[in-house]
């Protein structure tokens, strides 16, 4: 197994990777709102509402408020943590694809968010297969 829990069930390594990931988010959410992580006007006008404001409540929502309960969950050894992850790799990849629809430009971070989305989609799965969670596995 990618992620063998401890003896309780946690799964702490999926943990820390979480919180990374969710810390991440909302620093690059507050970069946006507060505006010290400028996009450039260009990029900024295909936003929605051509607001970084909105892109950063947005990034919120669907990748830091995911990430950090995941994070929680896979700390206590959730049952559902399996699930949480698999959801949380689709809000990942399905973040990025409609990113790139927005601003139209591809950096580095985009195709190593989509595997790192893609990765916890696997782990998800195959925690719930060791608990025996879930129709996907």
């Amino acid at each position: 197994m990618l992620v063998p829990p401890d003896h309780a069930g946690h799964h702490r390594a999926l943990a820390v990777f979480a919180a990374v990931l969710a810390t991440s988010a909302w620093a690059g959410a507050a970069g946006l709102i507060v505006g010290f992580l400028g996009l450039g006007p260009e990029v900024e006008s295909r936003l929605p509402f051509a607001s970084p404001v909105f892109g950063g409540l947005a990034l919120i929502a669907v990748v830091a408020v995911p990430m950090s309960i995941l994070a929680v969950l896979a700390w206590r050894g959730d049952p559902r943590t399996g699930d949480a992850a698999v959801a949380c790799g689709v809000l990942q990849v399905g973040w990025i694809v409609v990113e790139l629809l927005f601003i139209r430009e591809l950096s580095f971070f985009h195709p190593l968010y989509v595997v790192i989305g893609l990765v916890l989609i696997f782990v998800g799965r195959r925690i719930r297969r060791s608990v025996g969670s879930g129709s996907w596995s």
